[in-house]
This record gives C-alpha cells, sequence and structure tokens, in this order.
C-alpha cells in the first residue's frame, strides 16, 4: 500500500529530472522564457493540486497545518510562472517572483508552530528560545561563511546585495525555527514531522545555491537550485500524504509527547556548528563580521537561560517526586489492604502499617522472613509460587498464618517483581470472612440441606477421586420401603423426621472414612472402602438397622429397605451407579425388605474371554449414533458417537462397559484413536454439515495423544473442525491427568468444539466455564424431577438455557421420553433434542437410510407458526 502511495511522487520527480535536463541547458542567464522555472510551475502546481487532495480526506480540525503547505506550493508555482515569464521585474533583482517565493518559504514554518502547538503540554517560552537560539547560531555559520564574502566591497553589485542577504538568512531562520519546533511532537504525527524538517532543510540548501549563483553565476548552481526546489515541493506532498494516514481516533499512546530525531539532529548541528565556525575562520584567515561576534554573544547569553530553565525545571522535578513519594506513603499507611517488599530470600524489607497488622509482624522484629511467619505445611509451595517465574504480574497465592493477635487469617497477595532490583513487591488483603463463605457456599453445594449427608454430587465427585487407588470399593444403593404411605398418611413434615432419623442411623452403621450420600426422594446411597464381603455384611446390617420402628412424633413408624451393591472399578463411577440401581430393582422384584448383588459382571467376562484390540480389528466394536435434531424445526442436525461392542458371547456390551474392559486390557488409547478417528471418517462420508458428538471416557482419557489424534482424523476424513464436538463430563475432568485441560485448549484452538455432558449433576456452569471455553451443555432431563412433572421439569430446564445462552454456551436436551414433553421443549424453543422418542443406536448404514428418507423417521415439524428455523443444531 505504501509502494501504491509513493508511486506517484516518484513518477512526478523522474518526469521533473528529465524536463529540467532539456530545458536548463536552453534557458541561459538573462533568456525569456526561463523554461526551467515554467517547469517549476507545472510541478508546484501538481504539488498544490495533490495536497488539497490530501488534506479534503483529513477532518476539518486537523487541516490546517496540511493545509499551508499546500498553499506554499502554489504560491512557488505562481513565483515560477512569474519568473519564466519576466513578468513583475528584471531577472535577479527583487521582484514579485522574489517576493512570492520568499512568502512561500514561510509555510513550512508556520505549519510547524501550528503542529508543536498541539503537543500536549506544550511549553512555549522553551520552544521559542530553542527556535532563536538554533537560528541564531545557523546565523553565524551563514555570516561568516557566505554573507560576509559576498558582501565585501567589490564582491557583487550594490542592488544584488539585499537578494543575497535575504537568501543567505532565510535558511538560518527557516530550518533553525522548524528544527526547533518539531523537535518536540506528538507520535501520531512523528513522521510527517519528519519529512517538514527534510522539506525545509530542502528550501534552506536552495537558497543558499540561488545565493552562491548571484554572487558568482554558474549553471551548476541554477540547475542544482532548480533540481532541489523540485524535490522539496515534492517532499512537501509526501508530508502531506504522511500526515493524512495518521487514523481521526488516537489512542493515548498516539497523543503522547515524543522526541524526533530529525529536530534533535539539527539543533545539534547547529550549536556545533557555531565553534567549529568560528575555528575555521581563524585558520582560514577569514573574516569574522561584528554581526557574527554579536550574535555568538547572543548564543551564549541563550544557553545561559535555557541552562537556568534546566536547574529550576529540576529543582520543580524534584519537588513533585518528593510530594509524590510522600502521597503515595500516605495512601499505603491508610489502606486497609497491605503493602509489603521482600528480598531474592523473602525477608521483609518493607511492611506498611496494615501489612504488619495482617502479617503479625513484632515491633521486636520489623524484618522477619516471611515464611517463618506462615504455617509450616504452606512454606514450600509459597517459596516457589513467589520465586518462580519473574518479571510481569504473577497469579495470586493464598496464605495462612496468624496475626499479631494469633487469630488465624488467609490473605491473598498479588505480587510482581521491580525489574533489576531482585525485590518484589507484594498486595496482601484479607480474604479470611470471604474464604470462610466459599467454604460454606461449596459445603452447601455438596450437602444435602434437610439430612445434612453429602449429596449426589459429591457421590460422584468421591468415586472419580478415588479412582486412582488401588484399594477395593463397593457402592450401596437403597431407597426406603413404604416410605409413600408414610408422606401420605402422616404428612410431608413426618417424612422428613423420618428421612433424618434414617440419616442418622446409617452414619451410625459404618466407618468414618465410608461415604453415606442422600441421593434425592427417600434414596441413600453408601460408598464403603474394603473387599465385596464387607460390603454384603454392610448391606445387611442397613436393613437390620432400618427394619426397626421409628418413632416420629407420638407415632411408630415401620419401614424397611431395599439394598442393591456392586463392586466400583477404577474410572467406573457412573457404571457403578447404574449397576448398583439396577440390582437395588433386583431386590425390589424379590420381594423388597433384601439386598441384591450385580452378579452380570460382563466387564470382567468379556475382558477375560476377548480383546479390545483384536475386536477392533475384526469389525465388532461398532459405531453407534443417536440423532440430534434443532429444537424448532425437526431437522436432523447432528449425530452422538457411542462405540458399541458385539461380542459373539455376551451380546452387545455399551460405551462403558467396552471403556471399562478396554481399561482392564490397558489398550484404551488405542480405543480412543479408533473413536474419534471412526467417527470423523463416517460422519465425513454421511454429509457435508453434519455434526458430531464424541464423548471422552472418566478416568483414562490419554491427554498427551488427544491434539494429535484429533488432527490426524480430521484432516484423514476431510471433517471441517466445528463439525466435531468432543464431549466431557465433570467426573472425567476430576478423574484424568491434569494435562487434560491444557489438551482441551490446544483442540479448541484447532476449530474443534467443547462441550459438557450431564451438566446439573455437580458444580455450576460458572465454575467450569473458568476452566474450559465451553460451547454445548447436555442436560439429562431426567435428572430434573422425578416421575411425570413436564411444568417442572421444563421450568428447571428454561432456567438452564437461559443462564448458558448468556456466555453463549448452546443447550442440548437429551434422554425425551414421551412425545408430549418433546412437543412442549420444542415449543420453548430448546436449541437441540435427543433420546429414545427420536431415532438411536444407529449404524451409519441406517443414518445414511434416515437422510435418504427422513420424512419418516425424524421429527415433524411444528404444526403452528415457529421462529425461523436453524440450519444446524449448536452441537
Amino acid at each position: 500500500m505504501n509502494r501504491l502511495r509513493r508511486a506517484p511522487l516518484t513518477l512526478a520527480m523522474l518526469g521533473a529530472l528529465v524536463a529540467l535536463g532539456i530545458t536548463v541547458p536552453a534557458s541561459p542567464h538573462g533568456a525569456l522564457p526561463q523554461w526551467d522555472n515554467l517547469v517549476l510551475t507545472a510541478v508546484g502546481a501538481w504539488a498544490a493540486w495533490r495536497c488539497s487532495r490530501l488534506t479534503r480526506q483529513m477532518a476539518r480540525c486537523d487541516r490546517l497545518p496540511w493545509q499551508l503547505l499546500g498553499i506554499s506550493s502554489l504560491l512557488f508555482a505562481c513565483a515560477g510562472l512569474v519568473t519564466g515569464l519576466g513578468v513583475g521585474g528584471a531577472q535577479g533583482r527583487f521582484s514579485v517572483g522574489v517576493v512570492l517565493v520568499l512568502v512561500a518559504a514561510l509555510g513550512p514554518t508556520v505549519s510547524a508552530a501550528l503542529i508543536g502547538g498541539r503537543v500536549r503540554g506544550t511549553r512555549w517560552p522553551i520552544l521559542v528560545i530553542d527556535g532563536v537560539l538554533v537560528t541564531v547560531a545557523l546565523v553565524i555559520v551563514a555570516d561568516v561563511l557566505v554573507l560576509a564574502p559576498a558582501m565585501t566591497p567589490g564582491a557583487i553589485a550594490p542592488d544584488l546585495q539585499p537578494l543575497v542577504l535575504a537568501y543567505g538568512i532565510y535558511p538560518a531562520v527557516a530550518v533553525g525555527v522548524v528544527g526547533a519546533l518539531c523537535t518536540v511532537s506528538t507520535a501520531a504525527v512523528r513522521r510527517p514531522a519528519t519529512a517538514m524538517i527534510l522539506m525545509t532543510a530542502l528550501l534552506g540548501l536552495a537558497s543558499t545555491l540561488l545565493a552562491a549563483h548571484i554572487v558568482q553565476p554558474t549553471g551548476l548552481a541554477s540547475a542544482a537550485a532548480d533540481v532541489v526546489i523540485a524535490g522539496a515541493l515534492l517532499t512537501g506532498v509526501r508530508t502531506v500524504q504522511l500526515a493524512s494516514a495518521v487514523p481521526t481516533e488516537l489512542s493515548p499512546a498516539d497523543t503522547a509527547p515524543t522526541v524526533n530525531t530529525a529536530g534533535v539532529v539539527v539543533d545539534v548541528l547547529a550549536l556545533v556548528g557555531v565553534p567549529v565556525t568560528l575555528v575555521a575562520a581563524l585558520l582560514l584567515d577569514l573574516r569574522v563580521p561584528d554581526g557574527a561576534l554579536a550574535c555568538t554573544a547572543v548564543v551564549v547569553l541563550l544557553l545561559l537561560v535555557r541552562l537556568f530553565m534546566r536547574i529550576r525545571d529540576s529543582d520543580r522535578i524534584e519537588e513533585d517526586l518528593l510530594r509524590s513519594e510522600d502521597d503515595f506513603r500516605g495512601l499505603v499507611e491508610a489502606s486497609s489492604d497491605g503493602v509489603a517488599i521482600v528480598d531474592a530470600e523473602l525477608r521483609l524489607e518493607f511492611t506498611s502499617p496494615a501489612a504488619r497488622t495482617l502479617l503479625g509482624v513484632l515491633d521486636a522484629d520489623p524484618h522477619p522472613l516471611l515464611l517463618d511467619l506462615l504455617h509450616e505445611e504452606d512454606r514450600p509451595r509459597v517459596r516457589r509460587e513467589l520465586t518462580t517465574g519473574p518479571g510481569g504480574v504473577a497469579p495470586a497465592v493464598h496464605l495462612r498464618l496468624r496475626d499479631a493477635a494469633g487469630e488465624p487469617r488467609e490473605l491473598e497477595v498479588t505480587h510482581h517483581e521491580r525489574p533489576g532490583s531482585g525485590r518484589r513487591v507484594l498486595h496482601l488483603r484479607d480474604v479470611t470472612t470471604r474464604r470462610r463463605r466459599e467454604r460454606e457456599l461449596e459445603r452447601m453445594a455438596f450437602t444435602d440441606h434437610l439430612t445434612r449427608l453429602p449429596n449426589r454430587a459429591l457421590l460422584f465427585q468421591e468415586m472419580a477421586a478415588g479412582s486412582a487407588t488401588t484399594s477395593e470399593r463397593s457402592l450401596l444403593v437403597l431407597d426406603l420401603d413404604g416410605f409413600k404411605a408414610v408422606n401420605d398418611s402422616a404428612g410431608h413434615e413426618a417424612g422428613d423426621l423420618l428421612l433424618v432419623e434414617v440419616a442418622r442411623r446409617l452414619q451410625g452403621l459404618l466407618r468414618a472414612d465410608d461415604l453415606v450420600a442422600r441421593l434425592g426422594g427417600d434414596e441413600f446411597a453408601v460408598l464403603l472402602t474394603g473387599a465385596e464381603d464387607a460390603a454384603v455384611e454392610a448391606a445387611q446390617r442397613v436393613l437390620d438397622a432400618l427394619a426397626r420402628p421409628c418413632r416420629i412424633g407420638d407415632r411408630t413408624f415401620t419401614v424397611g429397605a431395599s439394598v442393591g451393591l456392586c463392586r466400583v472399578h477404577p474410572g467406573g463411577g457412573q457404571l457403578a451407579f447404574r449397576q448398583a440401581d439396577a440390582a437395588l430393582g433386583a431386590a425390589k422384584r424379590a420381594g423388597k425388605g433384601c439386598w441384591r448383588m450385580h452378579t452380570d459382571d460382563r466387564v470382567a467376562q468379556a475382558a477375560a474371554s476377548s480383546s479390545v484390540v483384536t475386536a477392533l480389528a475384526d469389525g465388532e466394536v461398532q459405531l453407534h449414533f443417536d440423532t440430534i435434531a434443532n429444537g424448532d424445526t425437526g431437522i436432523l442436525a447432528a449425530l452422538h458417537a457411542q462405540p458399541v461392542w458385539v461380542h459373539p458371547e455376551l451380546g452387545a456390551l455399551p460405551a462403558a462397559e467396552l471403556w471399562a474392559a478396554a481399561e482392564r486390557q490397558g489398550c484404551t488409547a488405542t480405543l480412543q484413536q479408533w473413536l474419534i478417528t471412526r467417527a470423523c471418517a463416517d460422519v465425513a462420508a454421511l454429509d457435508d454439515q453434519l455434526l458430531v458428538a464424541v464423548d471422552l471416557p472418566a478416568g483414562v482419557v490419554h491427554a498427551d495423544e488427544l491434539p494429535g489424534e484429533v488432527a490426524i482424523a480430521l484432516a484423514g476424513a476431510g471433517l471441517a473442525p466445528p463439525r466435531l464436538t468432543l464431549f466431557v463430563t465433570e467426573e472425567v475432568l476430576q478423574t484424568s491427568s491434569a494435562a487434560l485441560i491444557p489438551a482441551l485448549h490446544a483442540v479448541h484452538r484447532t476449530g474443534v468444539r467443547l462441550g459438557l455432558d450431564d451438566y446439573g449433576m455437580g458444580s455450576t456452569l460458572w465454575s467450569q466455564l473458568a476452566r474450559l471455553p465451553l460451547e454445548v451443555v447436555m442436560v439429562d432431563v431426567r435428572n430434573l424431577s422425578s416421575g411425570d412433572n413436564h411444568d417442572r421439569t421444563l421450568e428447571l430446564l428454561g432456567a438452564i438455557g437461559r443462564s448458558a445462552r448468556d456466555f453463549e454456551v448452546s443447550t442440548v436436551a437429551k434422554e425425551i421420553t414421551s412425545p408430549q414433553l418433546l412437543h412442549e421443549l420444542r415449543v420453548q424453543g430448546v436449541v437441540a433434542v435427543s433420546g429414545p422418542v427420536m431415532p438411536t443406536g444407529l449404524t451409519a448404514a441406517e443414518v445414511a437410510a434416515l437422510l435418504r428418507h427422513p420424512k419418516g423417521a425424524v421429527v415433524a415439524p411444528l404444526p403452528t407458526p415457529a421462529p425461523p428455523p436453524r440450519a444446524r443444531a449448536g452441537v
């Protein structure tokens, strides 16, 4: 773009050089017309027109300094025309053309003054002194080297002396003033200001050449002056061009004052030129005029004035610094937040009064080691967090200590290193109350409000957290027999008291390291550590304890319990719960008041009898798809891929059992790679818009290989990354390695979408969004209400959907079992729906048939007008 903008200038300069090369030999001194001046007329007219075009692109308030350059170009064109045609006076004498040139040459000076005045905090006295200082210095140089020889009696005709004087003084005045005014400019106009200094320098050079030509007429000096004037005019166009490129809306950094190197160079050269010129005059035996000596005295005087102003400014700056330091110290000492400075050994070098109170620093030892004030078990962590990653602002550090009164405190510390000092500034805030409230909120989030037992979320978290241990564990799931009759006969208050009594009895039966949880209603669960025999014994104790009568108020109730139990395998929390729930159903069918063990351990049988790797190679492991449709249109939008092991002896093993078998055989990495590759390939072959969702299993995700496997699968299938969504559950995040979160971020950066399955079973959406850039949440509607209470389900799902939309997260409702609920969800505008009411468990071939003949297989459109349909669900 810059090359295109400079192309007209380059062509204009080349054209001017060619034209001058032709016309200068044809324009001898005294001849009319002067063709070289007419060429300069054309260059000046083009420059004026170009500047006018460029300034019209600027804001009105920014145009004036640059419009003056266009006016100067127009005056130069007029001067060239008058001189070229010989109108307005004799050539080489004071004439209309010379007056126009001198007036035009003032344009850059006035423009520089306007630019300097727009710098924030411009100090005009200093600018004026600097301008006069540089101007007088350049006058000394011009007087000794040019004007004095020219003004010697007999050197030139007396009537030419005023003209030589004007041409000789102009470079000193123009270059000095413009250089001084443009020494400091805003960052936005630094380049245009530099170009203006260059333009002024070229005009000064041309003026010097013209003066030399008058003193000793030569064709070379005249031709050089013409070329330099043409270059100055085109440099003016470039100056306006650079100014027009400055954006209208400027940031604070763009308006900040900045030093212009070109202006500094002009100032330095001018001041250095004075002693150099005087020494050269002595060595070459040149006459030093009285005016030059007087000007030298003026330069010395102005330097003294400038020195005095600098000393005064330094004193004022020092006073401001001392005042600012006092103000800052007052703010630090008055702040309720503490400020401390520690050295490389974490010894306290400075502590504000609030910091001394928070840290418990004693007056007898004002500079203790910070680590000595902390809990002993926290010291290695705090040392590591405060001494690693130097530079910049580091994450907050939490400290636990006792204050001067011996009370426990928790502090949140933000810190940053002071560059080059080896010291670190700590900002301390007392978060004792906040952390206590956070712990209470966390306890409430994982506690049943009625019985004070852990709830379902904490149960699943504990099963996930213990999956890495090698000890055997069992899960008991129980519900009360006859509890509904208690509610119906004695009321819900009596039912609540009965549940509290059941919770008390369960806690009294079990060991301290066992976990008793209330799942909801009259359902409870017990997570036990120990062998299977211990779980059976515990189940029998539960039955015996709950079979005893319960006294509630003035009434006595006898309720029993049914118990289902199973083993908990690593990473199999969801599977264990389903198996225990199935065993509970068997106990109910067996007559209640008994326990049943989940004995149909098909995972163990499959792992013992067959190889998962062999099953993958032989095609026994297949990919089945559940359909996901747009909530408003019913159009098939996505497929939820699930691996299924069609075992030759045990039948179809669902995904949870397949993963458990692969985990026992140590081949989960192979299964993970197969699942992602196969899902991408099958969906890419089916349709060019269909989306696919893949679940990552709990406890066995291979995080290090995940980004590479996803990239290879997408490339091999030719599937666009946004068409793939990887789903995780909270159990997956809790049971996988610490590398999973960075791996998911790496996958997301490629365009793959991330989703949270089984949302609503644990932490809030906000806590998960803080860890992962989620775009989809999938909600199991069966967990939102009991029975067929569709109104409650819709109310809760609507609240989830509104909360998710605030974070631009799509909501998918799954496990929809009734057409009535499906219709109500579609009327409500749920983004996407899935479940048994729609086609599920399809092979790739069956999905292809569904796409070819969708009318009888997918959800029919709503009979009433609906919102404009979306092409695809956000899955």
